[in-house]
């Protein structure tokens, strides 16, 4: 019986990677989600934005702030000496529209930055749905082809004894073992792709690329459902181009603030000490003791060379290649969407029926190879039924595995 402290290990401790069982596809996903290292950069996108907007809406509201300043100097007939401290209010009454236009800008940026943090997560889980279905159809063409191998096998041992026993069957082992050293090469490119693919994997989860890695097998394809009229209107990718085109036409507003009447308002009370007997000093506030002031500032431009004209250019210019950029956006979405709903119902029909051939073409071959074991069948026959035997295997596994490579991009292209 186990130790009471080390049923007690256990049940705190948890347990290593490879000993929690294969993980499924949703448990792949939401782990490289909580690993992943760009992720965090775009969320800090959005913080960023946020932030900027909070900054804009600040500049709306009135300031209050402590100034004070002090000189002195001599000769008198030259400079008095004097200081002043103020605490000093200020607010904007009128800026053409400037600030709102800024605030408008900055949270259709925030929406930016959303829609950018969306698309990273999007494709590091097409990335994990496609190495996840990469390592099971390795893991597939390993089984079969080790399979196969095997039957081979013995079947190149049926003849090589009947080498042994005198009878003229000499090419027919050598044929044998020539598909036989095929065969051992495919199955060392396959556990090379499974390699690949467990390596990936494992470092999209943040794993030890090198760790082991064991996965649940994804349920059989069903038949695609009817998709809708236009969910690729949801991506991250065109509401991000519209959010882009939002802010960019919010600019112009921006931009054409900078024409219309600023006016402004500040209050101050403080003193203004002079440190020597002499005329008051100079400024708004230009005599001693306590007091306030109250002044309003308007400002009005009126031709500054020409760069106005050219901002707004630019910003127009800016705008109108938003608009066309959002429609490219749209345009590569619905393409996308639409050649992975059309291969999804294209390739379930070939994983139907490539399912369906698998075990015909194996039946086939045991048949040839009980034909050859009473006489009437051929080497060449047989090596042609193992032929078209594994080539249906492969045809599955290959038809399958780009049935789930474009459920993945109907998924990353048809979902917000």
């Amino acid at each position: 019986m186990m130790p009471r402290f080390l049923l007690l290990v256990c049940a705190v401790w948890p347990l290593p990677l490879a000993a929690q069982g294969p993980i499924t596809l949703d448990e792949a996903i939401q782990e490289a989600r909580t690993a992943n290292a760009d992720l965090p950069v775009s969320a800090l996108d959005v913080d960023l934005a946020r932030s900027l907007v909070r900054e804009a809406q600040a500049g709306r509201r009135p300031r209050l702030s402590v100034e004070s300043w002090a000189s002195t100097g001599a000769p008198l007939a030259y400079t008095t000496s004097q200081g002043q401290a103020l605490l000093v209010a200020g607010d904007t009454l009128l800026d053409g529209g400037f600030q709102h236009a800024n605030v408008e800008a900055g949270r259709h940026r925030i929406e930016v930055a959303g829609a950018g943090f969306r698309i990273a997560e999007k494709d590091l889980d097409l990335a994990v749905r496609v190495r996840f279905s990469e390592f099971l159809k390795a893991e597939h063409e390993i089984t079969f082809r080790r399979q196969g191998i095997d039957r081979l096998t013995s079947y190149l041992s049926q003849i090589e004894g009947r080498k042994a026993a005198g009878q003229p069957v000499g090419s027919d082992v050598l044929t044998a073992q020539v598909r036989l050293g095929t065969e051992e090469a495919t199955l060392a490119d396959a556990d090379r792709a499974l390699d690949e693919a467990r390596l990936e994997l494992n470092d999209l989860m943040g794993r030890d690329p090198a760790g082991p890695l064991a996965l649940a097998p994804l349920p059989p394809p069903t038949p695609p459902e009817a998709p809708g009229d236009t969910p690729w209107l949801t991506t991250p990718e065109v509401r991000q181009a519209a959010a882009s085109r939002a802010a960019a036409e919010a600019n112009i507003g921006t931009t054409r603030a900078e024409r219309r009447p600023l006016l402004s308002v500040s209050a101050n009370v403080g003193v203004l000490p002079v440190f020597a007997d002499s005329n008051a000093g100079t400024g708004l506030n230009s005599g001693s003791g306590f007091g306030g002031a109250v002044v309003l500032s308007l400002s009005w431009p009126i031709w500054n060379g020409g760069v106005y004209r050219a901002r707004l250019d630019r910003a127009q210019q800016e705008a109108q290649q938003a608009r066309n950029s959002q429609i490219a956006v749209q345009r590569r979405s619905r393409l996308a969407w639409q050649l992975a709903a059309a291969q999804q119902v294209r390739l379930y029909q070939q994983v139907q029926a490539w399912a369906r051939n698998v075990p015909l073409a194996r039946d086939a071959y045991l048949q040839t190879e009980s034909m050859y074991n009473g006489g009437a069948a051929t080497t060449l026959e047989v090596l042609d039924a193992y032929a078209a035997w594994i080539n249906a295997n492969e045809a599955y596994a290959d038809a399958l595995l780009r049935y789930r490579l474009a459920e993945a991009n109907s998924i990353r292209w048809g979902t917000p």
